[in-house]
């Protein structure tokens, strides 16, 4: 059921089991998971088109590198995938472990913890299938891919088709018989605990128009993106000074992207000789896919370098007649110093705007540095391109672009000391909140994060399912109990939810 909070006839102060922030793929993925067993109600700040009024709160200040708040992001059924331009990787397995040379590196679970949900996440995403062999489809194609050495190894990026945005199917699931209900045009406001602050008690929400109401529920599960996620839940400081979820004084910081910045000296001489990498091939299956280059995970840990790949590129204002550049799509190193907080101004909600500190370390620059030397030999190598200059290292930090990620600003942790969440996107000191995006993610690897947060996605759907389930069946059972005059004891089955 789809229902526009600015309706006077529709009521704002309500209940339900689950309520979920932000209508995005990720928001949109839970509610339409979980909504065949419970009640949900699905809230989103915006409405079916865009609206300059609504995106203006996402104005806010930048004081570290330049960044366009308000150009990446937008808020509307569908949110980012309205701005996605659909390249899909997967994290790479030695992204998740812990790199003694990354500082702050590390998940509290390995990849495998989210291969399961691969083959799900690949379909919501309108993939044929979760394969990303970059040899399989280059055979496929009859590519002969450039040497593997050890040193420099190919990669793919896969691309869905269509392209997921949100459409008439998305529209008919959500309001099918079962789907979640959906409510536009509501912005949070608030989110307020129970007397004894360790969980939520209700969310106050609002209108552009002044129309204001509170929700009430079992489960709140906040999917706003890496910057609203983070700007609620510091603005919620009414109970808790440090604002919600902040007990290790982490909230908001950890903000990473993936910078992608140009190979200043390099110059590319005759792309033909690496073919696949400069235009999207596709198989004899329909996948579609380009092909990029990285360093072996044995070379990063041995130079102590990000994680990161090189591509071969024609931005939108060259003409085909212009040769390619050769540009770094890389993970940005785990900084506590590149962060979110709040300024004194306020939006037209009441809530105070967000400042970011966007900043890269050191180690970001020298894998930037380090990762194109070895690139100019491999493309001398090639022959397909060749030196030109010395490196800049002042031109370099001026020309860092972003990619419309914004990563690591809640992040997961097994110890509450050490982040905002723990392994199942559940906020540390409060029971009932869960937070889910790329903000949880401890680091980020090269790889964009669309597939891995709807494998995270579908992995907390899972988890609540079970949760919900167990409670309801405890529930039954204390019923039952009462009915029969006898007690009903909490098993251990019973009261602890299934482990993923």
């Amino acid at each position: 059921m789809l229902i526009d909070a600015r309706d006077p006839a529709v009521e704002l102060t309500r209940e339900t089991q689950v309520l979920i922030v932000g209508a995005g793929p990720v928001g949109l993925t839970l509610a339409e998971e979980l909504a065949d067993i419970v009640d949900v109600l699905l809230i989103e700040s915006g409405g079916l088109e865009q609206d300059p009024k609504i995106d203006a709160i996402n104005a806010g200040e930048t004081i570290g590198a330049n960044y366009p708040l308000e150009e990446t992001r937008t808020r509307r059924l569908g949110g980012s995938l309205a701005l996605w331009a659909g390249w899909i990787a997967p994290f790479d397995a030695h992204d998740f472990q812990q790199r003694a040379w990354v500082p702050n590196s590390g998940w509290p679970f390995g990849r495998e913890t989210l291969e399961p949900y691969f083959a799900k996440s690949a379909h919501r995403l309108n993939l044929l299938d979760p394969s990303f062999d970059v040899r399989e489809l280059a055979r496929a194609c009859e590519i002969p891919l450039p040497l593997d050495d050890g040193v420099v190894t190919p990669g793919v990026w896969r691309f869905g088709s269509p392209t997921w945005r949100f459409g008439e199917a998305d529209r008919v699931r959500l309001t099918s018989s079962r789907g979640p209900t959906v409510l536009t045009h509501a912005s949070v406001v608030d989110l307020r605990l129970q007397n004894n602050h360790d969980e939520i008690k209700d969310v106050a929400i609002r209108t552009l128009e002044g129309r204001e109401g509170k929700v009430s529920a079992d489960v709140v599960v906040l999917a706003c993106g890496g910057l609203e996620t983070a700007r609620l839940l510091l603005n919620a400081n009414r109970q808790k000074p440090a604002g919600l979820g902040n007990s290790s004084g982490l909230l908001g910081r950890f903000f990473m992207e993936h910078p992608h910045l140009t190979f200043e000296s390099l110059l590319l001489q005759r792309p033909d000789l690496l073919p696949g990498t400069t235009e999207r091939r596709c198989d004899g299956g329909g996948r579609e896919f380009v092909i990029n280059f990285g360093l072996a995970p044995e070379v990063q840990k041995a130079a102590q370098l990000l994680n990161g790949r090189a591509h071969i590129y024609r931005t939108p204002a060259m003409s085909y007649d212009e040769l390619p550049k050769v540009g770094l799509f890389m993970e940005q190193a785990p900084n506590p110093a590149s962060r979110i907080t709040l300024s004194d101004q306020r939006d037209c909600l009441g809530l105070r705007r967000l400042i970011l500190d966007w900043q890269l370390c050191e180690l970001d620059w020298s894998t930037y540095r380090q990762t194109q030397e070895v690139f100019i030999e491999f493309f001398e190598q090639m022959r397909a391109g060749c030196r030109i200059g010395k490196q800049s290292a002042a031109v370099s930090r001026v020309a860092v672009l972003h990619s419309n990620h914004h990563l690591g600003t809640t992040r997961m942790s097994e110890c509450c000391d050490e982040g905002v969440v723990n392994a199942n996107c559940r906020v540390h000191d409060v029971e009932n909140l869960y937070l889910i995006g790329g903000n949880v993610f401890p680091n980020v690897s090269w790889a964009n994060p669309t597939f891995t947060v709807i494998a995270m996605t579908y992995r907390l759907a899972d988890y609540l399912r079970s949760m919900l389930c167990n409670e309801r069946n405890l529930q039954r059972q204390q019923r039952d109990a009462r009915a029969s005059g006898t007690s009903a004891a909490r098993t251990e089955s019973q009261a602890i939810p299934v482990s993923f």
